[in-house]
């Protein structure tokens, strides 16, 4: 293969001219056979530890370990535990109503068997309080509020003890659980069940397609092993990460989709690159040394590029986030290794075998750019304003709805309708109005408010009553309606509102918590000035929705400053131009545009609600920015397999229209055929029950689809087209350090 000596500038270089000797073998050119029986071990070790993945994940991971409502609830559960209910059980009469002697004999038996938990405070319960409030509307059901005190994972624990304890038919009574506890573990499950059948759908389908885009058996199986090498490696990786810091339980869908997606991406372009070099005439070592010349460099660099995009999510502080660079670093990581070392060996093990079984041949004697994607490419070059302003209008269109975007954090409307914690919920709004909105309060903590300041707290109280959405404010010095006393103080209760100098203060309201009319309800409270200037920390559903969206946004800019550094950096090196990667960043940002757009259209505004089976709500606040950064990940690896053909057949000719035509002809075929089983892995995850797993499968498919046809095949050529020469345009000392950096990467 001719790499001449100093190497071209290109990161990506078309072996042409006489051969030269190979560079050293690395471990699988020299010991094929022992880089497979390790790749082997490393498959089933990571199959073993990976058994106990679900027990190293956690719930939730939403929330900004510094902020407001998560000092609030630690005071809270330290001076009032009482006064944030988590859990709610219901007792359904079988028969006579609650007041029943079988219903009552029931209740008393599920009071004494929760109170012998630890960890357990019964709020309030109507079997052991009469309260009208606590009984529904029908007379068949009885409530009982729990507060379980702990991190999410005491909570989740539990939660599920008590479940499996107490839960179900008993004699006079059925018994079911809701509240956020039984939420969360409800949604924990429900993606545990998911995950098993994604696998069971993804992996056969994706082999399917696989046959066809490589036409042979032999061939369709290689990115499929490579795939179970990443995500086996990944779920093992994530296991040992899972003993010493947080990781989200959705993780996991991450793992297997982008897992399989890259271990396809990679595996179609290093295999169809090793059947051109044969095609070529060259067999055994030295077509597979041209091959990951080529087309191996091009996944290392693309490696590279996505690892560092998803490692932006490390600047979030909430370990939802977090948990996906730590995934996505794993996956990245270990499919470039499967890629670049098992795959190689089994390439020059296979020989000519790799067509083994194959449906036809494809005929090399095709020119590229009469291809499929080079034809293509040469329609959009000669209408290049036309398909240029119609792709950009049509990303435009599909991005308005994002102007009536709005966030909140997932509660039971991202389950089926039918699970248990979500009838509950619903029944408990439907048949316990005045005990619904009590889930609602918005309790409030000080911490050093001395008893002296009694007078404070009633000034306070006042104002707090006051605010729009307000309906009761009570306090250790009486209840608060409209900026009025309504009620005085009761001294048998002074304990509920006052534990030493700490001071709670319960704010009632009838606005939903998780709803931009809950954010601004808690923006309003903490806008009131607080006598004595005591501090005060808010706590509840509807402050946690706004400190997380406060937390993010706040992080926000620097995370896109960093995608954009360390990729506009990365691609320069790739490319030595400076133009390639101001239009990869422009056009990925229309391409994402485009996809919120849509995924607030689908998921918010319920459109396609009947057909993929959900209830509309608010996006869930983290689940933007991760599909922006899996997706915006993903652009750049097509971005590197068009770019890196392209370049070549410039270096080559020095014709920008025929580069383009010949590039996207042979790599158009890769990338529409990666894209598309990507897509799929990630549209199987739309068969899940929980409706945030079905916007991240669905959000990143129609991400991957559109950066695949409308960006690569239509708005790049007329970009290239309108910009020339100038395309391929740096300084000398740019391409300089390209020439250095694409030589230091080759051996």
């Amino acid at each position: 293969m001719s790499i001449a000596s100093g190497e071209r500038a290109e990161i990506i270089s078309q072996p042409t001219g006489p051969p030269v000797p190979p560079p050293k073998r690395g471990i699988a050119l020299r010991w094929p056979r022992l880089t497979l029986i390790l790749a082997l071990l490393f498959i089933l070790a990571g199959a073993a530890l990976s058994g106990g993945i679900t027990d190293a994940l956690k719930n939730g991971g939403f929330d900004d370990p510094k902020s407001d409502s998560v000092a609030a609830t630690k005071l809270l559960d330290q001076k009032f535990p009482a006064s944030q209910p988590n859990l709610v059980i219901l007792s359904r009469a079988k028969s006579g109503g609650i007041d029943g002697a079988a219903a009552r004999a029931d209740g008393e038996k599920l009071l004494a068997a929760l109170k012998a938990e630890s960890g357990v405070q019964i709020v309030a319960s109507y079997f052991s309080q009469p309260n009208p409030a606590l009984k529904s509307t029908d007379g068949n059901y009885g409530g009982t509020f729990l507060r379980i005190a702990g991190d999410d994972d005491a909570v989740a624990d539990v939660t599920k003890r008590l479940h499996d304890k107490v839960a179900g038919d008993r004699d006079g009574t059925a018994v079911t659980f809701g509240g956020i506890a039984q939420i969360n573990n409800d949604m924990n499950a429900q993606l545990e069940q998911d995950f098993a059948l994604t696998e069971v759908i993804a992996l056969p389908l994706t082999f399917l397609l696989l046959f066809f885009v490589f036409r042979g058996f032999i061939a369709a199986l290689l990115p499929l092993v490579i795939g179970i090498f990443s995500i086996f490696g990944s779920l093992a990786f994530l296991t040992v990460l899972g003993q010493v810091t947080s990781i989200s339980v959705f993780a996991l869908n991450l793992v297997t989709a982008l897992g399989l997606g890259l271990a396809i991406d990679y595996s179609l372009l290093i295999v169809a690159r090793y059947r051109e070099e044969r095609e070529r005439g060259l067999v055994g070592v030295a077509a597979v040394t041209a091959t990951m010349r080529t087309a191996g460099r091009t996944v290392a660099f693309s490696a590279v590029i996505v690892a560092a995009v998803l490692l932006t999510m490390l600047v979030f502080d909430q370990f939802f986030l977090r948990s996906f660079a730590y995934a996505g670093l794993a996956v990245v990581a270990i499919t470039a290794l499967g890629a670049l070392v098992p795959l190689p060996a089994a390439l020059l093990l296979l020989g000519d075998r790799i067509d083994k079984w194959s449906l036809r041949r494809r005929n090399p004697e095709k020119e590229p750019a009469n291809r499929l994607w080079g034809r293509i490419a040469g329609i959009s070059m000669r209408f290049p304003a036309v398909f240029g302003i119609a792709g950009v209008a049509l990303f435009v269109l599909m991005a308005l709805p994002m102007g009536h975007l709005q966030v909140n954090i997932p509660d039971e409307r991202v389950l089926p309708k039918t699970t248990e914690s979500r009838v509950v919920v619903e029944t408990l709004r439907a048949q316990f109005p005045e005990a619904a909105r009590q889930i609602n309060t918005l309790p409030m903590v000080a911490p050093n408010w001395p008893g002296s300041g009694e007078a404070e707290i009633g000034q306070y109280a006042a104002a707090l009553s006051r605010l729009d959405g307000v309906t009761m404010v009570n306090t250790g010095v009486g209840q608060y309606v409209d900026g009025a006393v309504a009620a005085p103080a009761v001294p048998e209760l002074a304990a509920t509102f006052r534990s030493g100098e700490s001071v709670y203060i319960e704010v009632l309201n009838d606005v939903v918590a998780y709803s931009p009319a809950g954010r601004d309800l808690v923006e309003n409270v903490r806008a009131v000035p607080v006598p004595g200037g005591q501090t005060v920390y808010v706590g509840g559903l509807a402050a946690q929705l706004d400190d997380v969206a406060s937390s993010i946004g706040s992080r926000l800019p620097w995370a896109i400053g960093l995608v954009v550094l360390l990729t506009f950096v990365l691609l320069t090196l790739a490319t030595g131009s400076l133009i390639m990667p101001l239009k990869a960043i422009l056009l990925n940002v229309l391409g994402l545009g485009a996809m919120l757009g849509a995924m607030v259209w689908i998921f918010q505004d319920g459109n396609l609600a009947d057909l993929l089976g959900f209830t509309p709500s608010p996006l869930a606040v983290a689940m933007p920015i991760l599909l922006i950064c899996v997706a915006y990940a993903l652009s750049m690896d097509y971005e590197m397999f068009l770019i890196s053909r392209v370049k070549e057949v410039y270096e080559e000719t020095g014709d920008p229209v025929r580069a383009v035509r010949e590039g996207l002809g042979k790599s158009g075929s890769i990338v529409s055929a990666a894209a598309i089983i990507l897509a799929v892995t990630f549209f199987a995850t739309a068969l899940s029950g929980v409706a945030v797993a079905k916007l991240f499968g669905v959000g990143a498919g129609l991400a991957v689809i559109l950066d695949a046809t409308v960006i690569r095949g239509l708005l790049v050529p007329a970009f290239l087209k309108l910009v020339g020469h100038g395309a391929f345009w740096a300084p000398g000392w740019v391409k300089k350090i390209n020439r250095r950096f694409a030589s230091s990467i080759g051996h």
